[in-house]
């Protein structure tokens, strides 16, 4: 039961204080939102002027006709912004315009360019589109607007054009210049690769020329070809065999006929010239001196018969007679063996025969017959024209087989060098290749550009196209006097209350028997009521009536303000009828 009555005196108490500490609460109010007004009405407009850009899409298909522009339009506009915001183009402003006049006395011109970039402002106008790759929905930049503040709305309205048409201008002169040095690079690096496809092709030529015969594409060929030569080897080889045999055969028939005709005497002997009777004597030589002793009067008698005929025809070849000789005592001497012992008279005879023959084989010149050189015989003619031809034959067929043996190895170098020739072959094909494949792909390229770029300049392609022109503002867009006035009586109250609680927390005057119980710790014995004196209901009344005209006065001035800073009071008046009838 006394807690809630301890808190109505707290509370009756406060209200006293303030009760009493009406007036310096009303005099802070009142002061505070006398400066609330000022600020709000003294306040200097500032107006701003906007203009709007749409960011139209280019007009030729996209898969017809590819822009070279391929950046988001945000970040190009981001790019443009960086361009037109430089130094030189806002101090180009200022001056053609004669922006600041009172700060460009005192601040520098970078404080000037600051100043001006804080009156810019730039807001992206972005919408929900579908993005067309990903299929999802996503937002999109469709256009921005481009203001300015200043003080007075016609240089606002200027400067926003201004502006709006640099961003205009800079577009067209970013997406040409952006086309132009595509199409410009696109062509030199054609250039520069036409040139190298040319060097290429000259090298590759070069290398053809020098291993014609070992080229990748050749490697059957000279394979067949290495085969049919290897045959046709094979076939000269058994065409020389043939014929050496058939020389063979011959010189056998040759040495059975002799090269003049035959004489005979009336008896029915044979009348043997000259040179086959050296010959005999030669042969009945070699046998004699391997049966006697080099003093035995027969061997004696035929050294001087041999060498008077020596003397009187010269030597005679007598190689294939010595062979048959050397042949026949050969035979003899084996089948001596098989009859008796190394140390067997007839044995040691033939071993010395054969002995003999084979050391005149070695002595015996290899000259031809002087007969053979005047042969009559027919027979012994042609057999020796055949033999003639077949040797000839022969010695073509040899050089033949050296010529193809020549090209068999020739076959041979080109297919060993194959695999390195084909590797620097296939590397510089393969270069050749990818170097036409990029010259391709870089005049097609070439191509596109051209094509964006008349996109470009007959303004085709994606551009800016301002809908909304800057205006002069017919009303400001600061200060916003409504929410200043509203802060200041915020503000205002909060002071009142302040000042009237720090005034009532700084003063000591006992003035309730609350204040004596909680001063003396006693409670008092008898309080005494007030006595209000005529004096003082007099200043009471004069303060209702100075309230009272404060009140009509704070009511009139808030009409007021509604109306000339809110909304017209006939407007308001409409609106409320409308809910009232609604």
């Amino acid at each position: 039961m006394n807690a809630p009555a301890t808190q109505e005196v707290k509370l009756i108490e406060r209200l006293a204080a303030m009760h009493r500490r009406r007036k310096p609460m009303l005099l802070t109010f009142g002061v505070t939102l006398l400066i609330a007004l000022l600020a709000a009405f003294l306040w200097p407009p500032t107006y701003r002027s906007t203009g709007t850009i749409l960011i139209e899409q280019q007009e030729v298909p996209i898969d017809v006709v590819r822009s070279m522009v391929s950046s988001y339009a945000d970040q190009r506009i981001q790019v443009i912004s960086q361009r037109v915001m430089t130094t030189e183009n806002l101090v180009r402003i200022i001056d053609r315009y004669s922006l600041y006049p009172e700060r460009r006395r005192k601040e520098t011109r970078d404080a000037l360019i600051a100043r001006m970039r804080d009156d810019i402002n730039f807001q992206m106008i972005s919408a929900d589109v579908v993005d067309p790759r990903l299929g999802r929905p996503t937002k999109a930049t469709i256009a921005f607007a481009v203001s300015y503040d200043n003080r007075s709305p016609m240089l606002a309205a200027k400067v926003a054009n201004e502006l709006t048409t640099l961003y205009l201008n800079e577009n067209l002169a970013s997406r040409k210049q952006t086309a132009d040095s595509t199409a410009s690079f696109l062509t030199d690096e054609a250039d520069r690769l036409n040139r190298q496809i040319a060097e290429l092709d000259s090298k590759l030529s070069t290398f053809k020329e020098q291993h014609a015969n070992s080229l990748p594409q050749l490697g059957q060929l000279n394979v067949q070809l290495m085969e049919r030569t290897a045959e046709e080897i094979r076939d000269t080889d058994t065409r020389i065999r043939a014929l050496d045999q058939q020389i063979v055969y011959l010189d056998a028939q040759l040495a059975q006929i002799t090269p003049s005709s035959q004489a005979f005497t009336s008896s029915g002997e044979r009348v043997m010239s000259p040179s086959d009777r050296l010959k005999v004597l030669k042969s009945d030589y070699s046998r004699a001196s391997a049966i006697y002793s080099a003093g035995h009067p027969d061997v004696v008698r035929m050294k001087r018969e041999i060498d008077a005929m020596q003397k009187e025809i010269g030597e005679v070849e007598s190689g294939n007679d010595l062979a048959r000789q050397l042949a026949d005592a050969q035979g003899e001497l084996a089948e001596v063996r098989k009859k008796y012992g190394a140390e067997h008279p007839d044995v040691v005879r033939m071993e010395r025969l054969v002995t003999s023959i084979e050391a005149a084989m070695q002595a015996s010149p290899l000259i031809p017959d002087v007969a053979e050189q005047h042969a009559d015989n027919p027979a012994y003619i042609q057999i020796q024209a055949q033999r003639a031809a077949a040797f000839n034959e022969r010695e073509s067929l040899q050089h033949k087989r050296t010529a193809l043996s020549a090209r068999i190895s020739d076959f041979e170098l080109r297919l060993s060098n194959a695999p390195e020739v084909e590797r620097e072959y296939s590397a510089m094909a393969r270069d050749l290749e990818n170097a036409q494949l990029k010259y391709r792909e870089t005049r097609q390229k070439e191509m596109e550009a051209t094509l964006a770029k008349n996109l470009e300049t007959e303004r085709k392609g994606e551009r800016f196209t301002l809908i909304e022109p800057p205006i002069a503002p017919e009303e400001p867009v600061s200060p916003n006097r409504t929410a200043i006035v509203a802060l200041g009586i915020m503000l205002a109250l909060g002071a009142a209350l302040t000042a009237g609680l720090a005034l009532e927390a700084l003063d000591c005057t006992v003035r309730s028997k609350g204040d004596v119980q909680q001063l003396l710790t006693v409670a008092p014995l008898a309080v005494l009521p007030w006595i209000e004196t005529d004096a003082e209901r007099a200043a009471r009344r004069r303060v209702r009536r100075f309230s009272l005209a404060g009140a009509v006065t704070s009511v009139m001035v808030a009409i007021a303000l509604t109306h000339f800073l809110y909304r017209p009071l006939d407007v308001l008046w409409q609106v409320a009828l409308r809910r009232l009838m609604n």
